[in-house]
């Protein structure tokens, strides 16, 4: 079965290596262009692409997708199945018709629940116990095409963005394995999605990793796992942006206004929230290295009294 890959994220990368390996070779991958990162704005390939220049895998990173050249030199190649997984780009009608059997997508959600870019971190932010992966039919609208299979997981409470997308790339690549192999030999049937259940999970921003004091202590420790790896949540203490990457709840209470600091203990910071407190176990101060709590306490002087943000 000739196969194109599409993708760029690392998340991604993940699901090609495993497929890879397991001998779901593709004819060719697509991935996006370049991009401009770090402090000196070089540029960086995406995480797809170094993994297939590294399997010596063909890839393409077109600026535009609906390029005559890129349309009809995959029109010459005689595809059978599109697979798109954090591609990072909506594929045009152009593309979805070229394939003889279907384009298909991977999803790390449960769908339709959480469509859209950020499904894994919004899941843990709205404090979900389950999430899953989805194949589906890909069409014209985003994450809303026809489901051909779905497997669900937990979502342990020491998960974190980054633990459980590498949890749903594994069972991803099994499932989207899987899938090739049903629709390569007819077995497969298609399941519209229930519209009524539909939820969003749109881009993060970096204002999506504020702190809200107001929020309950289940509410931020959630904010926190969700973008461990970016944004970050973050806070303010005396002017300087403070990025929190650890934290717990605790049971006891105090009645002071949120954000306020109720105790200093040398392995955390105890601060009010709406309900409940949660105890900073591991932080970032802006401009410098990450540290615990006890380190912070004695180099900034943190003290009972004194407020976030």
């Amino acid at each position: 079965m000739k196969i194109v890959y599409f993708g760029s994220s690392e998340f991604s990368k993940i699901v090609l290596e495993r497929i890879y390996n397991r001998g779901r070779v593709p004819i060719i991958v697509v991935s996006v262009p370049d991009k401009c990162a770090g402090r000196h704005l070089k540029l960086k390939p995406t995480p797809v692409k170094v993994f297939s220049k590294s399997c010596s895998l063909e890839v393409i990173t077109p600026e535009n997708l609906d390029d005559s050249n890129f349309v009809n030199l995959l029109r010459g190649m005689n595809i059978d199945l599109f697979v798109v997984v954090g591609f990072g780009k909506i594929i045009p009608r152009s593309l979805l018709m070229i394939p003889k059997i279907m384009p298909i997508a991977l999803h790390p959600s449960l769908l339709p629940l959480y469509r859209g870019a950020s499904p894994i971190n919004w899941a843990i932010i709205k404090g979900e116990s389950k999430t899953g992966v989805t194949v589906f039919k890909v069409n014209e609208t985003i994450d809303r095409g026809e489901i051909i299979l779905q497997e669900e997981v937990l979502i342990e409470d020491n998960d974190d963005s980054l633990t459980l997308s590498l949890k749903l790339a594994n069972m991803g690549s099994n499932l989207l394995l899987r899938s090739i192999s049903a629709i390569e030999e007819n077995r497969f049937s298609l399941k519209p999605q229930d519209e009524s259940k539909a939820t969003f999970a749109p881009k993060l921003k970096k204002i999506d990793g504020r702190i809200c004091w107001d929020k309950d202590a289940n509410s931020i420790r959630n904010l926190v796992r969700g973008i461990k790896d970016w944004p970050q949540a973050y806070t303010c203490y005396k002017g300087k942006m403070l990025k929190i990457l650890e934290v717990e709840v605790e049971k006891e209470d105090f009645s002071l206004e949120p954000s306020t600091v109720v105790k200093v203990e040398k392995n955390g910071i105890y601060v009010a929230t709406g309900k409940g407190i949660i105890k900073i176990i591991r932080l970032k101060p802006e401009g410098k290295r990450e540290m615990l709590a006890g380190d912070f306490i004695c180099g900034y002087r943190i003290k009972v009294g004194d407020n976030f943000e």
